[in-house]
């Protein structure tokens, strides 16, 4: 079962409840309401470890760290190209969120990290970011199974998916949880946007989240 495919709210509490943030003390972080009035961001500063990966670019083809993206608050999402519905919506609304920030979207990055890295080759990660937005705001990463398990497991995300290129079904075999984590221009994790991958993302308060840590980048 692909996760994407229940509704965004559903989506959401399952990757709370499987990425782990309620056992590391997040869950007192969301209102007391729940879900019904999700918020725009939810802090996680001092929560979760700093921005951290080694990967390749599916732009270049060439190995990329967290430090290439040093100065720029980054926002970093898990998913893959052959996702029919939260994985699209998620960077549409990240495409709706740079048009709202305009200049100063410049110095935003969005990482879109595939946890599907058997289908999803450099050519159709670069094919899929490319409806959505261009370098070097749009980024395609893609890890060896070692690289994707290991920054996974530093954040707390659930994925599963079939191994090989031509793998049958794919998209009932492929599930992920629908975290999308907000980090500053030094690394540091900001904030969790609940509300990005769903049907009515904030754009105004994540615009006004996201300047100040622009104006310092």
């Amino acid at each position: 079962m692909h996760l994407a495919r229940t509704s965004p709210l559903t989506s959401t509490r399952r990757m709370v409840l499987r990425g782990g943030l309620a056992a590391g003390g997040l869950a007192a972080l969301i209102p007391h309401n729940g879900w019904a009035d999700m918020p725009a961001s939810i802090p996680i500063a001092g929560h979760l470890p700093d921005l951290q990966f080694s990967m390749e670019d599916a732009e270049t083809g060439q190995p990329v760290t967290a430090a290439a993206f040093q100065d720029h608050p980054v926002i970093l999402y898990f998913g893959f190209t052959r996702c029919p519905d939260t994985c699209p919506l998620t960077m549409q609304n990240a495409a709706r969120l740079v048009h709202r920030l305009g200049k100063q979207a410049a110095g935003l990055r969005i990482l879109f990290v595939t946890i599907d890295p058997d289908y999803d080759t450099a050519a159709r990660l670069k094919t899929f970011l490319a409806q959505f937005g261009a370098p070097p705001i749009f980024t395609g990463l893609r890890g060896t199974p070692d690289q994707l398990r290991r920054l996974a497991a530093r954040y707390g995300v659930y994925y599963k998916a079939p191994s090989g290129p031509n793998s049958p079904d794919p998209v009932s075999a492929v599930g992920h949880s629908d975290a999308t984590y907000l980090f500053g221009p030094t690394g540091k994790a900001v904030a969790i946007l609940p509300t990005l991958p769903t049907a009515r993302p904030k754009l105004p308060q994540l615009a006004t989240l996201l300047r100040p840590l622009l104006k310092t980048a």
